[in-house]
């Protein structure tokens, strides 16, 4: 049984919200706040596994609340009425983003996403492709590839968490192109976001803004990856449409 806590400063939003979580008997709602400010100390105070958190409160709102709470380990869900927040969201920890009013199927999928990363769950991937390293072909699952990267003439394919334990490599060297790879791979869970870089877009963890750059953080990859202007867009609409 998760633990929740709602808060949002519109009373009508944090009790529909309620409701719909009360039917789903994996989680218990622990508490709900219309105060922001009283929802920080319950966060702290309760400890709860997940928070759905309005953006736009007065006074302090909800980036001012995950930051104010990001030393405490919970899941954190921003619920708004502003599309236009998604990229700004991802500049923290956030693992899921709903649009005002909530379905209660995205909710049950918002769910789902948070017991596979908290338990490291690998959905069944059928869809393989072959990389060749020069010696011999890998198989590789769209769950084995974190990102893929261009040096000079070859492309390194880096391996998830997943991945590694696999095939106990961190990464594979080929001669394939990154043209082929666009072509092989589902363009619906890859993108080509730089010349020089494929990411795998559900191994993003955030979206960063640095000056007038943007970044992605993966799961489990130290450096972030830049962004080419052009792919910003169509990164901003993939968190609007699939998160």
């Amino acid at each position: 049984m998760r633990k929740v806590i709602v808060i949002d400063d519109e009373v009508s939003a944090t009790q529909g919200l309620k409701r719909e979580l009360d039917n789903i008997s994996e989680v218990e709602v622990i508490g709900c706040y219309n105060n922001p400010e009283q929802g920080i100390e319950a966060i702290c105070q309760l400890l709860p596994d997940i928070v759905f958190l309005d953006i736009d409160m007065p006074v302090i709102d909800g980036f001012m609340v995950a930051k104010a709470t990001e030393h405490i380990n919970y899941h954190l869900v921003f619920v708004t009425a502003y599309a236009e927040h998604a990229l700004t969201a991802f500049d923290t920890k956030v693992v899921d983003y709903l649009l005002k009013p909530v379905r209660p199927s995205r909710l049950i999928r918002c769910l789902e996403k948070i017991e596979r990363l908290s338990h490291d769950i690998v959905m069944p991937d059928v869809t393989e492709i072959a990389v060749y390293d020069g010696k011999r072909n890998h198989l590789l699952a769209s769950n084995d590839i974190s990102f893929i990267e261009s040096i000079g003439r070859y492309q390194r394919v880096n391996l998830t968490a997943y991945g590694r334990s696999r095939f106990n490599l961190d990464s594979i060297i080929t001669e394939e192109s990154m043209a082929n790879f666009e072509l092989q791979l589902d363009s619906e869970r890859f993108m080509r976001i730089h010349r020089s870089y494929i990411v795998n877009l559900t191994q993003i963890a955030q979206v960063l803004r640095q000056s007038r750059h943007t970044l992605v953080k993966l799961f489990d990859v130290d450096e972030p990856i830049s962004v080419a202007r052009a792919k910003v867009g169509l990164l901003n609409e993939y968190f609007l449409q699939c998160r």
